[in-house]
């Protein structure tokens, strides 16, 4: 599964999925093989048998780490995501290759083979990506969209449209939920449909019947009902089927578990932290007066209000006129080492002592501040639901989207996370976290416009 910009799972199409995995595993193994021969000129014999060891575990080290990466799920929004995880699995690959040589102590490689196997493996990799977008482009041709919808979810879900890249899909008609008894005349000229919200549940099941009839792709941008259901199990009440929709607490298991988890990982990630913080603190001292650290009041687990640390990336007092209010795009009050802590996520560095005091979880919905938590509720009532579990440093909703995508898409992917979080999906959102500091894009503020649609609490 892999997410879309609208929030919808995917199913992989077109070329199959185990033949472009299978094309994966050779182009990294002889990505490996043409780094041998380049870096020695030849291949003696004597090497053949720990190469041949290599290879097998190669193989497999990429088919989990390529898929944790999403990289076999369907690609919508265009060939950047795909290379930012190709760079983070061919850098993995690399670790695992060095690690692999020194655990069996076999290898009589030249260190140049380790150096040079990442950047061939890169070129062969991303080469093939291209090929394999355009032949899915080709294969599923350009995809006509009937979108259905309010105005307002309509305008949202036709700016994450327009932000995909050409070919991909062709909106031929908008339908507003009163007009949805023209949806049946429609249909025919259409490939895919997008239902944005706002549908009464009978609605949204004709148009998914009659669209499964006559063989269409259904895109459903999900509100709590189709998360919740995400979790359910099916089991029967005599001998009628139903879904057993369970509670989204945590359970005290799961919680220790997480903060066990979570300990290990901070204390892990403290002692190379230790060398960048004097690194930092200079810069930030030296670059703009004020402190280096930032406190701020955060919104945490059940609702308890702690005091999150972070590098300052503002001038000093930035909100003293103001108030409270949202990062822009050109926000003149980020200094110019501000933006650079910003985009490679330095800045957060602090919050592994939030970790540590038990505040924050690695993973988990970023915390928010009281001011806009009470806007948020007014809003969206279900908003509350993603402090039932800790906030994190990184969170799927980071992985997945941007800064600047809106409160209610973020809020599907935070509930989302709250439904049905594991260690294996923490451990796929820590892999993901890693092509989002190759992506500007992730750590842009929000368009002035964007700020503009919020809902503000009347004074």
């Amino acid at each position: 599964m892999g997410f879309d910009s609208s929030g919808s799972h995917v199913k992989t199409g077109g070329i199959p999925k185990w033949l472009v995995g299978l094309v994966d595993i050779s182009l990294v193994n002889l990505g490996f093989y043409f780094a041998f021969v380049f870096v020695t000129g030849d291949l003696q014999g004597f090497q053949l048998e720990p190469l041949f060891l290599l290879l097998p575990f190669l193989s497999l080290a990429t088919a989990l780490l390529f898929n944790s990466l999403g990289l076999y799920s369907r690609q919508l929004s265009g060939l950047m995501p795909v290379v930012r995880s190709l760079i983070t699995g061919v850098i993995g690959l690399a670790l695992f290759s060095v690690f692999f040589a020194f655990w069996t102590r076999a290898f009589v490689f030249q260190q140049g083979v380790f150096l040079a196997a990442p950047a061939i493996q890169l070129a062969l990799l991303t080469g093939w990506r291209v090929l394999y977008w355009r032949l899915e482009l080709w294969i599923h041709g350009q995809k006509r969209l009937l979108v259905i919808g309010s105005p307002e979810e309509v305008e949202q879900a036709l700016e994450k449209l327009m932000c995909l890249p050409r070919g991909v899909f062709e909106v031929i008609k908008v339908i507003k939920p009163d007009q949805v008894d023209e949806f049946s005349a429609w249909l025919p000229r259409a490939d895919a449909v997008m239902i944005t919200g706002s549908l009464e549940l009978e609605q949204k099941n004709r148009i998914i019947r009659e669209c499964f009839d006559r063989s269409r792709e259904v895109f459903i941008v999900p509100g709590l009902y189709e998360i919740i259901l995400t979790r359910g199990m099916i089991t029967q009440v005599h001998d009628t089927p139903v879904v057993e929709c369970r509670d989204m607490q945590v359970t005290f298991g799961r919680l220790l578990f997480k903060r066990v988890f979570d300990l290990a990982l901070a204390l892990l990630m403290v002692l190379p932290a230790l060398f960048l913080l004097p690194v930092l603190s200079l810069l930030i001292k030296a670059t703009s007066p004020g402190p280096v650290i930032f406190a701020q009041d955060r919104v945490g687990f059940r609702n308890r209000i702690f005091t999150l640390y972070k590098f300052r990336t503002m001038i000093n007092d930035a909100e003293e006129e103001s108030g409270p209010v949202f990062s822009t795009e050109e926000d003149d009050r980020v200094t110019a080492v501000g933006r650079f802590l910003r985009a490679t996520r330095l800045d957060e560095l602090p919050q592994l002592y939030n970790v540590l005091r038990g505040d924050l979880s690695i993973v988990g919905p970023r915390p928010e501040r009281p001011y806009f938590v009470n806007i948020f509720l007014e809003e969206m009532p279900e908003y509350n639901l993603r402090h039932l579990v800790k906030p994190g440093i990184t969170g799927l909703a980071q992985v997945a989207g941007y800064y600047a995508t809106n409160t209610r898409d973020k809020l599907r992917y935070d509930l989302y996370y709250v439904s049905d979080h594991s260690l294996l999906m923490d451990l796929r959102i820590l892999l993901l976290t890693i092509p989002t500091l190759f992506n500007r894009e992730a750590s842009r503020g929000l368009s002035k416009e964007a700020v503009g649609r919020l809902t503000w609490p009347k004074s």
